[in-house]
């Protein structure tokens, strides 16, 4: 008796654990990093408009945002760059849905704000947003030590061991 009450104690358990509701998914934020999103930041008083914001940021999706809204507004209603954010080229293309007009790239460069110990003489770029405008930050790969580890070791071995093979040859 006590071992199917142990048995009926632990499904219960397992299912209340596994039929939690997820409560980001409740706000509208999915926690999976590959699902689309619309974001409603907008003013319910004044004029709005639409902008994607793509790649390594924590909320990528469209946001619906106030117009004069700047770059780093948005940017930062998005829960900022991850670490993989190459922060020294980010583009914004605008234009991209107006057909009349020709599409225009602004290119940013904020690496020194979070990569560098002291930030840059030159005044950084904040533009203001225009609808339609499509933000991209792209992924930078930064090598830890273990990495760089794993592409110099090889090279190292091969070479010894060609070495050992010449000194082996020599010596016959």
């Amino acid at each position: 008796m006590k071992y199917i009450a142990s048995v009926v104690f632990f499904l219960l358990f397992a299912a209340i654990s596994y039929s939690q509701i997820d409560s980001n998914l409740i706000l509208g934020l999915s926690t999976k990093s590959n699902s689309a999103a619309l974001y409603d930041l907008s003013d319910p008083t004044g004029v709005n408009m639409e902008v994607n914001l793509w790649g390594y940021v924590r909320y990528p999706g469209r946001y619906r945002i106030p117009v004069n809204t700047t770059f780093m507004d948005i940017i930062s209603f998005a829960g900022g760059p991850t670490d993989e954010s190459n922060l020294e080229e980010i583009r914004i293309i605008r234009n991209a849905n107006d057909q009349t007009k020709k599409p225009s790239l602004i290119k940013l460069n904020y690496e020194d704000v979070l990569w560098e110990d002291n930030i840059s003489g030159q005044p950084k770029l904040n533009p203001v947003l225009q609808p339609g405008d499509v933000i991209v930050i792209m992924k930078e790969k930064r090598y830890t030590f273990k990495e760089e580890l794993s592409i110099y070791i090889p090279v190292l071995t091969s070479l010894i061991s060609i070495a050992t093979f010449i000194i082996t040859l020599s010596n016959n």
